[in-house]
């Protein structure tokens, strides 16, 4: 009875024909992982007026596909970061740059009345009684700073690094009232009283042991109150 044919991977067997020695597996992977696709550049419409929308925890994926199914543009900033698993192993995530918080796209008011009569939206951000408008041209530079496509690669310093700062100092300013939703100071309610945007971190006065205390929290430890 014949042995089975042995068979020989591709990549080896041209290597074997070369006469060059295999290519180890980890480098073929290394080389794999520098051939990734880049990013695709995402572009927003500039005729819009871009306002910032609170969703529902868990939401804000979902709400941007219905919004856009309905034709309002949405922006759902996302990075991607590598995961691991208690086994070790490792795979690439999008997750949200900014907690419960979606930029969308109006034309008019029949716009702004279908967002805030979507299921996942929590309310349209207002400040001193009017609703937050961000500009359309600092939007695409926050949006190209978090993806690599801006002109400065959103170094420190450079203008999409101050778009990024820019569209998240519009989130928790000075004097709003915030809820702590993570963390072992969850559900304490404060003020904000001082942000550091580069680092993505507030200073917020806290009623703790019968008196204000400050604290300082991550952007995604807290929720506007």
């Amino acid at each position: 009875m014949s042995k089975p044919t042995r068979r020989i991977a591709r990549r080896r067997r041209e290597a074997l024909a070369r006469n060059h020695p295999p290519a180890d597996r980890a480098d073929e992977i290394r080389r794999r992982r520098r051939r990734r696709v880049r990013p695709v550049r995402i572009v927003l419409a500039a005729d819009r007026v871009w306002m910032v929308a609170e969703t529902k925890a868990r939401w804000a994926a979902r709400a941007a596909r219905d919004l856009e199914a309905a034709g309002i543009a949405t922006f759902d900033p996302r990075e991607e970061v590598e995961l691991t698993s208690p086994t070790g192993r490792r795979r690439t995530a999008r997750v949200p740059l900014l907690h419960r918080m979606l930029f969308v796209g109006l034309r008019d008011d029949a716009d702004l009345a279908r967002v805030e009569a979507h299921p996942g939206i929590d309310r349209i951000l207002f400040r001193d009684g009017r609703a937050v408008i961000i500009a359309a041209g600092v939007l695409q530079g926050f949006a190209d700073a978090i993806t690599g496509y801006g002109g400065h690669r959103g170094i420190p310093g450079g203008e999409d690094a101050g778009h990024a700062e820019a569209v998240r100092a519009v989130l928790f300013a000075l004097g709003d009232g915030v809820r702590v939703i993570g963390g072992p100071l969850a559900a304490l309610s404060g003020t904000v009283e001082g942000v550091d945007p580069a680092r993505r971190r507030y200073r917020v006065a806290l009623s703790l042991f019968g008196r204000e205390t400050p604290v300082v929290l991550d952007e995604d430890q807290l929720a506007r109150d």
